[in-house]
């Protein structure tokens, strides 16, 4: 399992084997030299009730006290540890004060005393990423827990005799016990939202732990309980605050956010591609630290299409930073492609560019980058937030959709969208995904019955009552799909493949409960996008960077469609290997290769490619 994941942690390695109560620490071919020499090597012949397991990426304290799994002095309490905490030199100041004494500068001990003293209270002290787990010997238990937002990943999978979990999917897959089995509910989720919604996956019996929840286990018995320690908030408006001062907070809240993510003992640097969001992050880190770097890619550096690199370049000589420019080449996509894709663990709508960005910016010695990702969900800088009136007006109709005979081409669409009722509908069919009447004619009769059940599932009826109107409604379902189960997550295991750590100064979670609290004519005018972080973002990004439609960071998809002979080919292979399956309606399949002509057209495609490479990476 360890070595399934060895490129997340390629630093050092570690284990901690429980049995009839007692914990032993063992190294591995990989742990540092130091480790090596103090604990005895793992063996295949070793029998053990509780195993952890890690691979580290030093980020602080780069010395051997970083270790982990990293025991308490008693060899009690056993802590792995993936993400960062931004305030833990508060913490540690504070724990410090109270009697204890600490044997490194990690974040990693902090949350091992927090907890010792706090016990799982700990949790809500924490600003920061991660997903963490806790062996403690006195009490019998084991906690298993994940970030308010769920940046970092853990997964988990539930046998008769007992439970397994990792941070990436491949890990458990190692285990004899975790079959490799499609989990169709899980897919029907994946097509009509881009990613699978937690807790499901698209592996049957394997399970997404759900953000801002620990989970507790019995060492003896297995048994299991869950509890939520934190809400995307909703329903609360503190008192009335204009734009203007509204946007002075923020720039203030950003500063002290991004003060604090700049921290780490190994070289930074700042994504930038010359829009708003990841724009005024650089702007901002470059006022609080000295010889700060950008990365920026183009695709042919003209400004064209959906490059941003003329407005990047642009700020980059404004801020005197140095910018590492990476114009991403055809040739190296299509070698990076099928490799790139085998590492995600479900389907998607497109080929992933931060897969090329991370190994770019790893190969140039960088292991911590901060990204502007979160900006459009927190701050509703995506399309169908500005179609809300329109939506709202066409909803009026909505009734004439039963009226509407046939379920195949134009009437099907037309059905489709009058149909739609609900802010959950609405917000999952603004997404490059599929359609719930286009999913049925995908797959088989006998997948195809599942399609509404699972979708019902979708609609969270408990959270209705929470939203006062339909942008919080949207503001709920962007940060609780588009973060967590489909940019972060697909960032992680970009980012991850090359041991590097990705940082996100707007998911910050204090900032997330200010915004929720701001009265909606701050946060939304149905006009423009974004109108409180362009009002802060003024003060430091360039005119052409702020009036600059918003592109979004994507591939050429339908050139390389239409030109690129190697891209088309890879991709007409895997559909055509897909229609072997007995899962799929061929005839559908054929008919969108027929007619793809679009971006949305071609995001339906890429998610049947990528279908066919993931259950021949991971079913097969």
């Amino acid at each position: 399992m360890n070595q399934a994941i060895r490129h997340r942690g390629p630093d050092d390695e570690g284990y901690f084997c429980i049995e009839q109560g007692k914990g032993q620490s063992y190294s591995g071919e990989d742990s540092l030299p130091e480790i090596q020499q103090n604990m005895s090597r793992l063996t295949g012949d070793i029998q053990l009730r509780i195993g952890m397991g890690f691979r580290r990426l030093s980020i602080i304290d780069l010395s051997a006290a970083g270790h982990q799994p990293m025991l308490s002095e008693d060899k009690k309490v056993a802590v792995t540890f993936n993400g960062a905490i931004y305030n833990f030199s508060e913490i540690r100041k504070e724990l410090q004060d109270k009697g204890y004494t600490f044997r490194s500068s990690t974040d990693t001990e902090v949350i091992q005393k927090g907890y010792m003293c706090w016990g799982k209270d700990i949790v809500n002290r924490l600003n920061g990423m991660f997903a963490f787990v806790i062996a403690d010997l006195h009490k019998q238990k084991l906690w298993m827990v994940r970030d308010r937002m769920g940046i970092k990943p853990l997964f988990y999978h539930i046998a008769d005799d007992g439970i397994t979990w990792a941070s990436e999917i491949k890990a458990l897959l190692c285990v004899e016990d975790v079959p490799a089995a499609l989990h169709m509910p899980g897919q029907i989720g994946n097509y009509y939202l881009q990613s699978t919604p937690p807790p499901a996956t698209c592996f049957r019996d394997i399970f997404s732990l759900m953000p801002a929840t620990w989970m507790e286990i019995d060492m003896n018995t297995c048994a299991m309980n869950s509890f939520e320690y934190w809400k995307i908030p909703l329903g609360k408006t503190g008192e009335r605050i204009t734009l203007e001062e509204a946007g002075e907070e923020l720039t203030h809240r950003l500063n002290k956010i991004i003060s604090a993510q700049l921290y780490a003992d190994v070289p930074l640097i700042t994504m930038m591609s010359g829009g708003i969001d990841s724009t005024t992050v650089t702007a901002i880190a470059s006022d609080l630290t000295s010889g700060l770097h950008c990365y920026s890619m183009g695709y042919d550096g003209t400004g064209n299409g959906t490059d941003e690199l003329p407005q990047a370049k642009l700020m980059a000589d404004k801020l005197g930073i140095q910018q590492h420019i990476h114009i991403l080449e055809n040739e190296e996509h299509v070698v990076l492609l099928d490799t790139g894709l085998r590492i995600f663990e479900e389907p998607y709508t497109g080929p992933e560019v931060n897969l090329n960005a991370s190994w770019f910016i790893a190969a140039n010695g960088f292991k911590v980058v901060l990204s502007g990702n979160g900006a459009d969900e927190l701050f509703g800088g995506y399309a169908h937030i500005l179609g809300i009136e329109s939506w709202k007006k066409r909803r009026k109709w909505s009734f004439l959709s039963h009226l509407i005979p046939g379920k195949e081409g134009y009437r099907a669409k037309l059905k489709n969208y009058l149909g739609i009722r609900n802010a959950m509908q609405y917000y999952a069919q603004s997404r490059t995904s599929m359609r719930p009447y286009e999913i049925k004619s995908l797959l088989l009769p006998e997948y195809a019955m599942l399609v509404d059940e699972t979708l019902r599932g979708l609609q969270y009826p408990d959270e209705q009552p929470r939203f006062r109107n339909e942008y919080e409604a949207l503001f709920y379902y962007d940060l609780r799909f588009s973060v967590s189960g489909h940019h972060v997550f697909r960032d992680d295991l970009s980012s991850m493949k090359f041991g590097l750590e990705m940082r996100y100064p707007y998911l910050d979670h204090t900032l997330i409960e200010w915004v929720a609290g701001l009265p909606f004519d701050i946060r939304y005018n149905g006009h423009i996008n974004k109108p409180l972080l362009r009002t802060a973002a003024a003060r430091y990004i360039e005119p052409d960077n702020l009036k600059m439609p918003k592109k979004g960071f994507n591939l050429p998809v339908e050139e390389w469609w239409k030109n690129n002979g190697a891209m088309k080919s890879y991709m007409d292979k895997q559909l055509n290997r897909l229609k072997k399956r007995d899962i799929f309606n061929n005839h559908t399949i054929s008919k969108w290769q027929q007619n793809a002509h679009t971006f949305f057209d071609l995001a339906k495609i890429w998610q049947l490619v990528t279908t066919e490479v993931w259950m021949q990476t991971y079913l097969d």
